[in-house]
C-alpha cells in the first residue's frame, strides 16, 4: 500500500526554469543599468553560461562574470550589488506554487498521505523556495544536497528520505521532473516513479509502462478520487 509520497523540488512544484529565466534577465539589465559596457543580452548569455559550467545553484555568478570585465572597483561592486538586488526582487515576486499544487496537497495530505522533498538544492535555498511558494509546512523530510552531498540519481538522497519516513521503498512513490535524475535515482532507491513532464525536456521514449507520467500536477488527485486508478498508479500501470 501507498503510504507517502516524495516530490523533487525545482520544476515539478515550481516553475524553476522560468525563475532563473526572468532573475537573470532582470540582473542583465541592472548591470547594465549600473555602467557595465555591454548588451543586456550578452550579459544574460554569459550568466547562462556559468550557470552551464559550474551549475544552476551557482552562488558566485554575478562576481565571476564582472572580474571579466576588468572594471574599476567601485563600478565593479556596483553593477554586483545592483544585479543581487534585481535577482532578490525577481526571486520574490516569481517563485509560487505551479497551478495545482495546493489544493493536491491538500487533497493528499486529507488522506493520510506522508508528504516529502528530495532535492538537489543546497537546504538554505530549498527552504528559502518552500518558504516564499507557501509550502513549508506540507512537508516532512525535506531531503537536500547538503543532507548527504550526492546528486541525484544517487540512491543515497531517496534513501535517507526513507529511513526519516520509516517505510519501505514500495510504500512510496517519488514524483520528478527529470528522467536521468530523478525517476532513475527513485528507482535506484527501489521506489516507485512519476515523471513530471510539464516540467521536463527531451523525453521522447523514456516513458516506459513501469513508469507513470503526469501532464499537470492535478493528475495525482487520482490517486484519491478513485480505488481503481489507486492501484494503477501503485503498480505503475498505464491506461
Amino acid at each position: 500500500m501507498l503510504k507517502a509520497i516524495l516530490f523533487d523540488l525545482d520544476n515539478t512544484l515550481l516553475d524553476f526554469s522560468g525563475f532563473k529565466r526572468e532573475t537573470a534577465l532582470a540582473a542583465a539589465k541592472a548591470m547594465k543599468q549600473a555602467g557595465v559596457k555591454d548588451s543586456q543580452k550578452n550579459l544574460y548569455g554569459k550568466i547562462y553560461e556559468i550557470y552551464e559550467s559550474k551549475g544552476i545553484e551557482y552562488q558566485n555568478t554575478f562576481e565571476d562574470l564582472l572580474l571579466t570585465y576588468g572594471l574599476e572597483p567601485g563600478l565593479h561592486e556596483h553593477a554586483k550589488q545592483a544585479a543581487i538586488i534585481a535577482y532578490q526582487k525577481k526571486k520574490y515576486a516569481l517563485i509560487k506554487p505551479r497551478l495545482g499544487v495546493i489544493r493536491t496537497l491538500n487533497a493528499l495530505k486529507n488522506h493520510y498521505y506522508k508528504l516529502g522533498i528530495v532535492t538537489d538544492a543546497p537546504r538554505d535555498k530549498a527552504w528559502q523556495r518552500l518558504i516564499l511558494a507557501g509550502l513549508d509546512h506540507y512537508f516532512n523530510p525535506v531531503v537536500t544536497f547538503t543532507d548527504t552531498g550526492e546528486h541525484k540519481p544517487s540512491a543515497k538522497p531517496f534513501k535517507r528520505a526513507l529511513s526519516l519516513l520509516k517505510l519501505e521503498p514500495d510504500e512510496v512513490l517519488f514524483v520528478g521532473d527529470n528522467y536521468d535524475r530523478d525517476v532513475v535515482g527513485a528507482k535506484n532507491a527501489g521506489l516507485k516513479t512519476c515523471l513530471a513532464k510539464y516540467g521536463c525536456r527531451d523525453v521522447k521514449n523514456k516513458v516506459t509502462l513501469e513508469n507513470m507520467s503526469i501532464r499537470r500536477f492535478e493528475a495525482l488527485m487520482s490517486l484519491t478520487d478513485s480505488p481503481i486508478m489507486f492501484r494503477k498508479w501503485a503498480w505503475g500501470i498505464k491506461e
